[in-house]
């Protein structure tokens, strides 16, 4: 049976999940991408194989290890430990991200409470309790004696999560605009999707964010923007030096 929708989709990780053995997991949600129609829904499940079956942020940390180190050309020299730190700080925000995108889609009104950032930030500090509570909610979402109490508690997870500079957040956003709008010229069509990208690492990740918040001078601020954004550019080329099945959605251009 083919998978056209992110609705079907749903239902082809329920019946998964509800699998005892691991190994048959992977199997048959890997059978369910093969299967899937449209790029939508063939990322979903590709992102639900990664988060609830594979292990997670930890598990693609590895995947992307193994892959510098296979890499006669990596696309950034990453010349000392604190370069290193930085980059696995973005690579790891950007891999949080994904999984928030994942999270909104079973629980979309998070979208207009929460948005990917603040979400993604939940998936950075209680990753464990994210993945146990998204994976109740699939296998119970046609249930609302089971669903809604589930969604209250991950709701109570990502509140959990609310940043001290959350007053600040606009001021994020528009230093990433003008960081960028000062560096080398980003092509038109790519511009908003380059400024929001960046600005969702910053705000997802506190251990980003919080430097140029507490800048006192524009200059630093704007120089720690411009690292990111650069990192982030070296985690995409990196990425695309992936296996391309599944395709990646551009999920740039989520709230």
């Amino acid at each position: 049976m083919y998978i056209r929708s992110a609705e079907e989709a749903l239902d082809a990780v329920a019946e998964i999940l509800e699998l005892s053995d691991r190994r048959d997991q992977i199997v048959q949600c890997t059978v369910k991408i093969m299967l899937c129609l449209e790029a939508e829904p063939r990322a979903f499940l590709a992102d639900c194989q990664a988060l609830l079956i594979e292990g997670g942020l930890e598990a693609l940390r590895k995947k992307r290890l193994a892959l510098l180190e296979s890499l006669q050309n990596v696309p950034l020299v990453v010349l000392d430990p604190e370069e290193d730190r930085l980059f696995e700080a973005v690579a790891r925000a950007r891999d949080a991200l994904r999984f928030a995108d994942l999270v909104l889609q079973v629980f979309p009104e998070f979208g207009m409470i929460f948005g990917r950032w603040w979400t993604a930030r939940a998936i950075l500090a209680r990753e464990d309790e994210v993945r146990r509570l998204l994976t109740a909610a699939i296998r119970a979402r046609r249930y609302a004696e089971e669903f809604d109490p589930v969604r209250r508690e991950l709701q109570a997870v990502i509140i959990g999560q609310r940043p001290e500079w959350i007053g600040r957040i606009e001021d994020l956003r528009t230093a990433c605009r003008k960081a960028l709008d000062r560096a080398e010229p980003i092509p038109a069509d790519r511009r908003e999707r380059e400024i929001e990208e960046t600005f969702q690492i910053l705000a997802a990740s506190g251990s980003l964010a919080e430097p140029v918040l507490r800048a006192s001078d524009p200059d630093e601020a704007e120089s720690r923007i411009r690292q990111v954004h650069e990192l982030l550019a070296a985690v995409r080329s990196l990425a695309l030096e992936s296996p391309p099945f599944p395709a990646e959605k551009d999920r740039s251009q989520v709230a």
